[in-house]
């Protein structure tokens, strides 16, 4: 396996933190903690090029709030600077070396895949294949184990400063386990230690489709054997290389539809799936609440109902977009603007 180096000098290239300050307060220039240095960022991140040639630079502490949609979920929240923009200007330099050693039906965090190309994918499989075997981990991010993700990191990378400013990261959390949801680099951790499972399920059970986002994963065969031989190697390599365990892991006919990225894929169509279905009702009505209030910009307020546009439109659900008057509410968001 190739290892790659002589990245830290591209990290901290005051170009390249510029670049990060940039996606780092894309969106969030009306935030007060963002507001505060957009007058004159450049002393700012001169100070930071210093603090992190010097290795000075340390994780701040996180504040943590609670999420109840799509399920519940602890956030931990880091601060804009300079912590946030230290994980862009990493990802800056990484994101086309990691991206490299993904597996092509890999569709998490990745320019060009994402949802709806992996639903896409997913609709390719479910029409050629008799059966489905559809997994996902259980609390896939607190469980990512410190050390195991350490050394698939120095398996791929060479650069001892970059790895101590990782290491660094890994350990803000002060447990052996947990790589925080909401930070950026956790995204790619995460990618990182699922794309470990992809590689075996390539080059040892040589599966040909087979598909990933994030911690939800599904294989396809004609051969229902296959599968089951499958699921019962799963949960061994899991625990003992990963030291994950599985949540679901279910194998059905393609035919009664595969539950993957928010869509309900069957052989001849796909469907908005009816727990997706029922927060984009619910989200929609909030939007209309929120902009008729002024509270919410018409600008703000289109992107999510094109967001919801887009949901629909990837999928047969015609009748769906004409009942919670998609359009309607398009043309009303609008004129707004």
């Amino acid at each position: 396996m190739k290892r790659y180096g002589n990245f830290f000098t591209k990290i901290v290239d005051i170009e390249n933190l510029q670049e990060a300050y940039y996606k780092a307060s894309k969106g969030k220039h009306w935030q007060r903690n963002v507001r505060m240095y957009d007058a004159d960022p450049m002393p700012w991140l001169m100070k930071l090029k210093e603090s992190l040639e010097q290795g000075t630079f340390h994780t701040a502490s996180y504040t943590t709030k609670q999420i109840y949609e799509p399920k519940e979920r602890t956030i931990y929240i880091l601060p804009f600077y300079p912590d946030r923009i230290v994980h862009h200007a990493v990802m800056n330099v990484l994101e086309p070396v990691f991206d490299k050693l993904m597996i092509y039906d890999s569709y998490s965090c990745r320019k060009g895949k994402g949802q709806h190309a992996g639903s896409k994918r997913c609709m390719d499989m479910v029409r050629h294949n008799r059966y489905c075997l559809k997994c996902d981990i259980s609390k896939f991010y607190p469980s990512v184990n410190h050390e195991i993700l350490k050394k698939i990191l120095r398996h791929k990378l060479k650069d001892e400063r970059l790895l101590a400013l990782l290491d660094d990261v890994i350990d803000s959390t002060h447990t052996e386990t947990n790589v925080p949801i909401g930070n950026y680099l956790s995204q790619w951790f995460g990618n990182l230690y699922m794309n470990e499972l992809d590689t075996y399920v390539k080059q040892h059970w040589h599966v040909r489709d087979y598909i990933r986002y994030c911690d939800d994963f599904c294989f396809f065969s004609n051969d229902k054997d296959e599968l089951r031989r499958i699921r019962n190697e799963l949960p061994g390599y899991l625990a003992g290389t990963l030291k994950l365990m599985l949540s679901k892991c279910q194998l059905f006919p393609t035919a009664q539809g595969v539950d993957f990225l928010g869509y309900r894929h069957f052989p001849r169509y796909i469907l908005v799936r009816k727990k997706t279905a029922a927060r984009i009702r619910r989200h929609l009505r909030e939007t209309m609440h929120l902009l008729k209030q002024g509270r919410i910009s018409p600008e703000t307020a289109k992107a999510k109902v094109a967001s919801a546009k887009g949901w629909i439109q990837h999928a047969n659900a015609h009748h769906y977009a004409i009942a919670n008057h998609i359009d309607e509410l398009w043309d009303e968001v609008s004129s707004y603007a």
